[in-house]
């Protein structure tokens, strides 16, 4: 009856599609792609060999870097937990897109990483 509580796993994912880098504690680079975006984190599609609950750096082209923390791993795709970045709410940024797939991040009518 309540609303929003039926499957907490969604969590008003949006699809994006967004280039994005991970870098690992060691300093390997992997290049990957940002799937969908949520409040708590992000899907994505990387072939990077990480562990479960490694540390890695997310760098979104135009959005900055996020601190974030590997929760999920399926075949080629990572759910990351995002733990800091100029913004932690990725979603408000794929929100503007509409009814169409965001392909690049955009801010909503100001740009929240401009400096005064």
């Amino acid at each position: 009856m309540g609303n929003g509580n039926q499957d907490k796993r969604q969590d008003g994912r949006l699809p994006v599609l967004w280039t994005g880098t991970l870098t690992t504690e060691d300093d390997r680079e992997f290049t990957c792609e940002i799937c969908d975006v949520s409040h708590a984190g992000t899907l994505i599609s990387c072939d990077a060999d990480l562990a479960m609950g490694e540390r890695i750096l997310l760098e979104i082209k135009d959005l900055g870097e996020f601190a974030a923390e590997v929760k999920w791993q399926g075949s080629e795709q990572l759910g990351l937990l995002i733990l800091a970045g100029p913004d932690l709410v990725l979603k408000k940024f794929a929100e503007t897109a509409g009814g169409d797939v965001s392909k690049h991040p955009s801010g909503t009518g100001t740009d929240p990483l401009a400096v005064e």
